[in-house]
């Protein structure tokens, strides 16, 4: 090696502010929800829409001291369990918005579903057991599970026992339209689609339904642009969006 080509390496080798190395890199290639079981590969379209949350648990934790907690959930999953308290903003920050905006959108109420009784349906997101149902509705348990397996109620299962089943408790409503509940439910079976997947449909917010539920429409919601359809067609809306959450959710 010539001489002033080995001085100039020596050279580079002590004053180089970078020390560079090559080192193996780990590469996530598949990423499973852990609600639904979707399996996003690295090279398909949805990989990008997988969320992965992880963390170290502090100090008094519920989760227990220094524990790590992860989940991956896919988008649907992610807003069926989070929507409600997701806060989705454009692609600007909220400092870059013109003031008169933020202001108008400080001072615009709320949107509500009834005016006249704010969150009348936030209660009925939760879920009973069939002793409860059947104390509400008046009947045996028995009762329930017959009509539940004529497919009048959604059940969320138990994989240990059927009397751990849960049920919806929008479906004891008077409101609820129980006629469309059980086409609903018709469409889910016949699609051999699980119920888990129908209860995350049934309580995600839906664009064509002006943000209500599903839930809220089968309990009398109605978003203005429904005004003039009649109930029948009303009912058509409805269960031509079961239909497209079923063709999703299946492929």
């Amino acid at each position: 090696m010539p001489a002033l080509q080995a001085s100039y390496l020596q050279f580079r080798e002590e004053y180089s502010m970078q020390l560079k190395g090559v080192e193996p890199v780990s590469v996530v290639n598949q990423i499973r929800c852990d609600r639904c079981d979707k399996e996003v590969h690295r090279t398909g379209s949805d990989f990008e829409q997988m969320t992965s949350i992880g963390f170290d648990a502090g100090y008094s934790s519920i989760f227990g001291d220094g524990n790590r907690v992860e989940i991956d959930l896919c988008e649907p999953c992610l807003r069926a369990t989070l929507g409600t308290w997701l806060r989705v903003r454009s692609p600007w920050s909220i400092d870059q918005m013109p003031q008169r905006r933020i202001m108008a959108t400080a001072e615009r109420p709320p949107p509500t579903i009834d005016s006249q009784d704010p969150g009348r349906f936030a209660h009925l997101y939760g879920v009973l057991t069939v002793q409860e149902m059947a104390d509400h509705l008046k009947c045996t348990p028995e009762a329930i599970y017959e009509r539940a397996v004529a497919g009048e109620f959604i059940f969320l299962s138990s994989p240990k026992r059927v009397d751990e089943r849960r049920y919806p408790a929008f479906q004891i409503d008077e409101r609820l339209d129980k006629s469309l509940l059980k086409q609903t439910i018709q469409k889910y079976l016949e699609a051999d689609v699980n119920s888990t997947l129908l209860w995350s449909f049934l309580r995600s917010p839906q664009k064509i339904y002006a943000g209500l539920t599903a839930i809220e429409m089968l309990l009398g919601g109605m978003p203005p642009q429904y005004d003039t359809l009649t109930p029948e067609e009303r009912a058509d809306v409805f269960l031509d969006v079961v239909d497209e959450e079923i063709s999703r959710v299946r492929w």
